[in-house]
């Protein structure tokens, strides 16, 4: 069942006047039409009213349909859950009502062969990472890299000390298992997005003595010419201290966010790069074997619940095989 909203003029009449009446109602059939990305964050949408020139490419704009999709929002016109804000967050609460639901909750996941994933890179002769320079937009990269079984590191910018440590210490221990070290990396193609590739690579070799294969994936011009993509609104700055570096490599080339790629475009770009590394055939045989273990552990999770019913029934009556 769908969870999109429908909408008419009548719908909204009442919320906005003018040029806004007819912009909400463009706003809600685009919210709708990315139904399969939600959430996605308000900058995501953005881009895409401006790909789909539902408005111009600046400051005031997005202010505009930041408050017109709020709006909508709050009159029910737009789902809350097809936007996200990855800036906030809010803690879960601790405890269980009774023993009885803590059983139940964990037998529901205990030996379920849906659960279990088998890595299907393991025999591979390289060890690949992906990095992405925008939270907003690593939900799109992860889901693009699961079937790969390959790491995710969301830098928000230039990586941190602490990251790139981290990396190093991973990339470390590929190498001392023969593997061939790969970063992959996802970010704006701007003064700034176009370093941070750049910085991680020096980062690894001078700060840790480790010389990894760190390829910028996206953006790059082509894809901009490709797309169509919207320029940035945080265009390049004569101020930027990489601006010097930026036009210098780039010329007058627009400066274009992540934000602005249509997310399956996002995800053709990983899968298509992860798949000129990997062996596809062999994820394809470990796939296989995934398969026959799974049918294993449906066998052993059906015998230990049939054994758990015997011995404790009082607790074990809303538990499925």
């Amino acid at each position: 069942m769908s969870l999109v909203c429908t909408s008419t003029y009548n719908d909204v009449d009442h919320l906005f006047r003018g040029a806004n009446r007819q912009l909400a109602i463009s706003l809600i059939e685009l919210v709708n039409s990315f139904e399969a990305y939600w959430p996605m964050t308000l900058r995501g949408f953005y881009y895409q009213a401006v790909s789909h020139l539902l408005v111009p490419n600046n400051l005031s704009e997005y202010r505009r349909i930041s408050k017109i999709l709020a709006e909508l929002r709050r009159a029910d016109r737009v789902p809350w859950f097809a936007m996200e804000d990855k800036t906030r967050t809010t803690s879960d609460k601790r405890g269980e009502e009774n023993v009885e639901g803590y059983i139940q909750r964990d037998l529901d996941q205990f030996l379920h062969p849906k659960f279990y994933q088998r890595c299907y890179i393991q025999n591979q002769p390289v060890y690949v990472e992906l990095s992405v320079e925008k939270d907003a937009l690593s939900d799109h990269v992860k889901d693009a890299a699961w079937r790969y079984c390959t790491r995710v590191s969301v830098t928000r910018g230039q990586v941190s000390a602490t990251m790139l440590n981290e990396m190093a210490e991973r990339f470390d221990k590929a190498i001392m298992r023969g593997l061939q070290p790969i970063l992959l990396h996802f970010g704006d193609l701007d003064p700034t997005g176009v370093q941070i590739p750049k910085s991680i690579k020096s980062g690894l070799l001078e700060h840790h003595g480790l010389d990894v294969d760190v390829r910028s994936i996206a953006l790059k011009p082509e894809h901009c010419r490709q797309f169509s993509l919207p320029q940035s609104l945080d265009a390049a700055k004569a101020g930027d201290p990489n601006y010097r570096r930026w036009v210098a490599e780039y010329g007058n080339q627009s400066p274009t966010e992540l934000d602005a790629l249509h997310p399956e475009h996002l995800k053709a770009l990983v899968r298509d790069a992860l798949e000129s590394i990997y062996d596809v055939g062999e994820i394809d045989e470990q796939q296989q074997r995934e398969e026959q273990e799974r049918e294993l552990l449906a066998t052993m999770r059906r015998k230990t619940i049939l054994f758990l019913r015997e011995a404790f029934p009082d607790y074990m009556r809303e538990v499925a095989l």
